[in-house]
């Protein structure tokens, strides 16, 4: 039986905020995102960017249409918000990418104008349908239908919001500049060097640089963020 209700102790670890300043928080309705890798609207608004401090206050912020997650304007306080998506307040002319820090914490990275149309989005699944064509389901619930597509489950995507299309490919391999999402690695930047493939005992793991010291995880883990340059703003290792 799903909870309604979730102690701030008991949040997921890389939930940014301070766990004993209040009882209880709100809890993540069921969404595109699992609960330990989304933050709700109440938690941003209250614990992140401080621009109200009860409920009450949270409630009139978003029945003001000052909150638009992804090119929409969202008002349930427990609307689940994760990793790649975009926050914009437009009468504070303030953007932000939902995105982890150095910590393993999701944290709001501040972007310009022309980077809050662009959004990353990782291959989770890819099925053939009707007339041969190609379905892409992506991390955060969203999903298109192409003619043709050579990428691959893991593989990720430069979408545009604005267009509702997919402007660029891309591919996990080496040389890839990626994000890791999960582990003690987490909210690391690195670039891929060696791709083991995995077996029926072991999983396939990625070997990555971050300035000069090699590191492994799974391949599970990356998220591509671009290939010679990072494709958008995802933070850094500093």
């Amino acid at each position: 039986m799903v909870k309604n209700h979730l102690k701030r102790i008991r949040a997921p670890r890389n939930w940014r905020l301070k766990r004993k300043e209040r009882k209880w928080i709100a809890r993540p309705m069921p969404g595109a995102h699992p609960l330990n890798e989304c933050l709700t609207l109440d938690t941003i608004v209250k614990d992140i960017l401080h621009l109200g401090k009860t409920s009450r206050e949270v409630n009139f912020i978003l029945n003001n249409n000052e909150l638009v997650i992804d090119t929409k304007i969202r008002k349930d306080k427990k609307f689940s918000v994760g990793l790649m998506d975009i926050i914009e307040i437009p009468k504070l002319r303030q953007k932000f990418r939902v995105c982890y820090n150095k910590k393993g914490e999701l944290n709001l990275v501040g972007i310009d104008d022309k980077e809050s149309s662009l959004k990353l989005l990782k291959i989770k699944t890819k099925v053939k349908i009707k007339n041969g064509k190609i379905q892409l389901g992506f991390h955060d619930g969203k999903s298109i239908i192409l003619d043709k597509c050579d990428s691959k489950v893991g593989d990720s995507v430069l979408f545009d919001l604005n267009k509702k299309s997919i402007i660029k490919f891309l591919p996990l391999e080496e040389g890839s500049i990626v994000l890791i999402t999960k582990g003690k690695n987490t909210g690391m930047i690195g670039t891929v060097k060696q791709i083991t493939l995995g077996n029926k005992l072991s999983k396939a793991l990625c070997t990555f640089d971050v300035d000069g010291s090699k590191l492994s995880t799974a391949k599970d883990y990356v998220f591509v963020v671009g290939k010679e340059k990072q494709e958008t703003t995802v933070g850094a290792n500093k």
